[in-house]
């Protein structure tokens, strides 16, 4: 049977150093009962930013998407609500609909890898992902991780024409915008070498 995982599993999986570490990961991945909005901890966030392109670009719903958090979140959304909106404000940003998209590994993997929303910034059309402030030190994003996540989405199966625009990772915590280059070919094999670990884990759990 085909492994279906999002990305965010992903990374978390490659994030861990040790094999011990990995183990108990996907133990806990193989024992949960699957997805549950309550575990999904920027549900909202998330959920206001893929409103924007059907509301005319009103930023106002990520201020909405604060109020209906718990107040032990509202911190955290609050700075990446901010954040947002200030990289929106710096640039001239327009948004449009993206589609869904899923990276195979031999039919034995695959990783839901949808962008989060499309922005034409400055001219230019971006597929954007989006990664709003996390607080565990193993799933924040430096450059060898974004490098791994731009590969992977540039080697996705789309529904939608990827051709007219460049994927794109956006970190919303210390924000900074990562645009994808030609992918190279060691990168490419990195990332197939992750996905064959994580396989080979899934199969020995």
């Amino acid at each position: 049977m085909t492994i279906q995982i999002s990305l965010t599993q992903f990374l978390t999986f490659k994030a861990f150093v040790s094999t011990n570490a990995k183990y108990n990961y996907i133990l806990k991945q193989k024992n949960n009962d699957g997805y549950h909005p309550s575990h999904d901890y920027w549900k909202n966030f998330r959920e206001a930013i893929h409103r924007l392109p059907y509301n005319n670009g009103d930023l106002t719903v990520l201020y909405d998407a604060v109020d209906m958090v718990k107040p032990e979140k509202k911190a955290n959304y609050t700075k990446s609500v901010n954040n947002f909106i200030n990289f929106v404000s710096d640039n001239d940003v327009t948004f449009f609909e993206v589609g869904k998209a899923k990276w195979n590994f031999e039919n034995e993997l695959v990783i839901n890898a949808s962008p989060d929303i499309g922005m034409i910034i400055d001219g230019k059309k971006y597929f954007v992902k989006v990664f709003p402030n996390v607080q565990q030190k193993k799933s924040r994003l430096d450059s060898r991780s974004v490098k791994s996540i731009l590969t992977l989405l540039q080697e996705t199966n789309a529904n939608f024409n990827t051709s007219s625009g460049t994927f794109a990772v956006l970190r919303v915590n210390s924000p900074r915008f990562f645009k994808a280059e030609v992918i190279k070919e060691r990168d490419s094999k990195l990332l197939k070498i992750d996905a064959a670990n994580f396989v080979n884990c899934w199969e020995a759990v």
